[in-house]
């Protein structure tokens, strides 16, 4: 696979029935002591690949890192943050390691705070920092090793709650611009063998205890072990991976596509009126005719006539 651009996806292909494993392969995983995290590492690791437990929280990812090699497997505790010293994650992977292929972001601080109003300028600054520009820092360092070798898997961590929630707008506003990134790493790495998506987990862990709706909490506490997350995670970052710049939403063993759709609405060309807009507002909302976008040109084929876009 190394030296292999990703040719894009293809839905129709099913991958090998055979073990799913990651020999000689090195893999990232960010906010790996406890929670999410650390169930992604044990499984990769449980299934050969040697991995960099990289949690700020050094207790937990020793403790990770030893529940590894314990267990028979390779694995090395770093404890540099994904804000501040992103270079330094990768760096452990090269030194320890000699490589490095897997990148999977999970770090993240915060969530819950309250109506918009009530959210601090401190709590934004943590929850972006660590979320959005944490992943961003992760990637940017181990962007230039995998576009050299000609592979890579890189996965982002969002949320539902980026399309939308209550009770916590920066942690929906840090999440869904993770989408944005997902979405431009993938375009970029489509030609060099760089695949990049995003799982949107339903997993109790800290953050999940921390969810404003009891009902929610309660629900997600019976049937979403962050354990059952796992699978879906590692999927998306193995060789024979079939998609890139996809969002899927994992738990309870149930995975699933999150789609961003378009549609043709309505165009009264450039001498439409406010009126006329309003009087055709139900043409304007009807899906019919949708299609998936993935990239941001995606939305062009739908001008027609004059504005027909040429490329």
């Amino acid at each position: 696979m190394l030296g292999r651009a990703f040719d894009g996806p293809d839905y129709g292909e099913s991958v090998s029935r055979a073990p799913i494993r990651f020999d000689d392969r090195v893999a990232i995983v960010t906010g790996a002591g406890r929670g999410l995290g650390r169930e992604h590492a044990l499984f990769l690791a449980s299934r050969g690949a040697a991995v960099v437990v990289n949690d700020v929280a050094a207790r937990h990812a020793d403790e990770t890192a030893a529940d590894i090699v314990a267990a028979g497997g390779r694995a090395v505790a770093d404890h540099h943050s994904v804000v501040d010293a992103a270079a330094g994650i990768v760096r452990t992977a090269l030194d320890t390691f000699g490589g490095l292929h897997v990148v999977l972001n999970n770090a993240g601080r915060g969530g819950p705070t309250g109506t918009f109003v009530d959210t601090t300028d401190e709590q934004v600054r943590a929850i972006v920092d660590s979320h959005l520009v944490g992943t961003w820092n992760v990637c940017r360092a181990a962007w230039p090793h995998l576009v050299a070798q000609g592979f890579g898997r890189i996965l982002v961590t969002s949320s539902s709650a980026a399309i939308g929630s209550v009770g916590m707008p920066a942690y929906s506003m840090a999440k869904a611009g993770l989408i944005g990134l997902v979405r431009s790493l993938a375009n970029e790495g489509r030609s060099v063998g760089v695949t990049v998506n995003c799982l949107m987990p339903i997993g109790y862990t800290r953050s999940g205890a921390l969810n404003p709706h009891e009902d929610t909490r309660r629900w997600m506490e019976a049937n979403f072990p962050p354990s059952l997350c796992a699978h879906a995670a590692a999927f998306l970052v193995h060789d024979g991976v079939p998609c890139t710049g996809e969002l899927l939403t994992t738990g309870a063993g149930r995975t699933a596509r999150v789609a961003t759709v378009g549609s043709p609405g309505w165009s009264g060309g450039p001498t439409a009126t406010i009126e006329e807009l309003a009087d055709n507002w139900p043409a304007v909302v009807d899906l019919d005719g949708q299609r998936v976008l993935m990239t941001s040109r995606d939305d062009l084929v739908f001008y027609e006539g004059d504005a027909a876009f040429p490329g």
